[in-house]
């Protein structure tokens, strides 16, 4: 059938027609396993995965949300987490709720395979105000500017039934599919179905991180594709239309696999500088701040790089007077800085704040 993107798209279900292996993508796949198994390797010796946990994916939230529009910066949305949700500005409120579901969908893996119950609960945390499970009725992708349909996703009654599949497909380990190669066609896969009013960027970029976790590529969900697609947008949407109308498969998967390199390769990057950042500060802190310090106080200034004395009392387990007196001899000593918002004091650990920007 000639691909019309005005109408409905008779998406095929999985696995694609053609045959797929691993043999035709084998130089990059090499090459971003190594990139993978570097970086899980480096999460595994992180003594407390909060560090890299907390800010990464909160990082990977502000990304993902930008695709869609959603604007705001890193330093914005950690601020916004020491506010009630009432407080919270509306882009800050859509990065914060990303984190939390991904956060959420990764303790999940424990108990529950990759699935539906997981998909729908994603949507459920990222757009509670929207979700109401699968969309009832047509939706289209349009171009903003000149409001051109460039892609109508399949009919509502066939979601269900779609998405049956790909949960399938996903969790099936019987194929001699690689699982980079494995998650690149169920991105396609999610992204095609448009099983969701809104948020399907959104969780479809999610679910890749999570499918890696669950084939055990990942331990901790800190590879986030956003910055990659970011970058690359306009080729992105062109790879997946081209998959649409004239299965181009080979060139999209490649495509993502270049895609996976490059951010295990920045995040390894910024796994060693976070760690690096990390001893300096303790040792700064030790020298300087003897009777205050200890390494749970470091490590939650970088698990939270902006605090108050509410949270970190909370977090290290003393009282607020206690935790008042360490943020301001800490920023007394230039090792963070002071600001305050209305009601809320500030403290505010720069550099790794610096080093999250990037």
């Amino acid at each position: 059938m000639t691909f019309d993107p005005s109408k409905p798209f008779d998406l095929p279900p999985l696995p694609p027609g053609g045959k797929i292996r691993n043999q035709d993508f084998v130089d990059v796949l090499l090459e971003t396993r190594t990139e993978l198994g570097e970086l899980n390797g480096l999460s595994k010796t992180i003594p407390n995965p909060l560090l890299l946990l907390s800010p990464a994916v909160l990082r990977e939230s502000v990304a993902s949300s930008r695709i869609e529009n959603v604007n705001t910066t890193v330093e914005n949305a950690l601020q916004m987490q020491l506010f009630p949700e009432a407080a919270r500005k509306p882009a800050d409120k859509e990065v914060i709720r990303y984190q939390d579901a991904i956060l959420w969908g990764y303790n999940q893996l424990g108990k529950l395979p990759l699935s539906t119950r997981i998909i729908l609960g994603l949507h459920r945390r990222l757009l509670p105000d929207r979700s109401s499970g699968f969309r009832k009725t047509q939706n289209a992708i349009t171009n903003i500017s000149t409001g051109e349909v460039l892609f109508t996703p399949p009919e509502a009654h066939r979601i269900s039934s779609l998405m049956g599949n790909l949960e399938a497909f996903v969790n099936d380990n019987t194929r001699e599919l690689d699982p980079l190669v494995k998650c690149s066609i169920a991105h396609y896969q999610f992204e095609a179905i448009h099983p969701f009013g809104d948020g399907n960027g959104r969780v479809g970029r999610m679910l890749m991180v999570l499918s890696l976790i669950q084939d055990g590529l990942l331990s901790l969900p800190i590879l986030y594709i956003s910055g990659y697609i970011n970058k690359n947008r306009s080729d992105y949407y062109r790879q997946l239309r081209d998959v649409s109308a004239n299965g181009e498969w080979k060139e999209y998967v490649s495509f993502m696999l270049s895609g996976f390199r490059a951010q295990a390769r920045e995040s390894k990057e910024i796994v060693v500088k976070l760690m690096t950042l990390l001893a300096k500060t303790k040792e700064r802190i030790r020298k300087e701040h003897r009777k205050i310090y200890s390494a749970d106080l470091v490590e939650a200034l970088f698990a939270e790089p902006i605090t108050t004395p509410v949270s970190l009392a909370r977090r290290i387990d003393v009282n607020y007077r206690t935790a008042s007196r360490y943020l301001t001899a800490l920023a007394k000593g230039k090792q963070l800085e002071e600001h305050r918002a209305g009601k809320y004091h500030l403290f505010i650990n720069k550099p790794l704040l610096a080093l999250l920007r990037r």
